[in-house]
């Protein structure tokens, strides 16, 4: 397997290495104790849409412009949430430069102070669950006794 070291290099890896990870990661996060009950809202993916990422490309210099960055974040602001659940999860997505050899990988965060709307983070991400494939090769199945939990 290789080793991926650059995140612009595009390494694959094998389905059973995937499913492997998405396995530890269900096994992990089933463990708190939000979840262990409901483990139907344990996070798992965020869909973006290529037509999306095509239209952020376009909007950047192709010559910097290295990649994405989504950083995760919970919905909320139209009205308090005190217990926030898995469907308030967002991506956030932000243009990523290419700089030097000693910062690779810059996010570009820019706003207009006159319109708080016009900036470079963008969020058109839909979460799993609400939006999952579940007949995908990666949905893990979450089974309860295979994790050592108890409900």
């Amino acid at each position: 397997m290789k080793k991926h070291t650059d995140p612009g290099q595009g390494t694959t890896i094998p389905v059973s290495l995937a499913r492997e990870r998405v396995t530890r990661w269900l096994k992990t996060i089933g463990a708190m104790p939000e979840f262990k009950k409901n483990h139907e809202s344990i996070p798992r993916a965020i869909f973006i849409s290529f037509d999306d990422i095509k239209q952020l490309e376009a909007a950047y210099p192709p010559d910097t412009l290295k990649g994405i960055r989504m950083y995760f974040g919970l919905a909320g602001e139209d009205e308090p949430i005190i217990d926030p659940t898995v469907t308030e999860l967002r991506g956030m997505v932000v243009p990523v430069l290419k700089t030097d050899d000693h910062r690779h990988h810059k996010d570009l965060i820019k706003s207009d102070p006159t319109n708080p709307n016009d900036t470079s983070i963008y969020d058109f991400t839909a979460p799993c669950p609400v939006y999952c494939d579940k007949q995908s090769e990666l949905y893990v199945p979450f089974l309860t006794e295979e994790f050592d939990l108890k409900p």
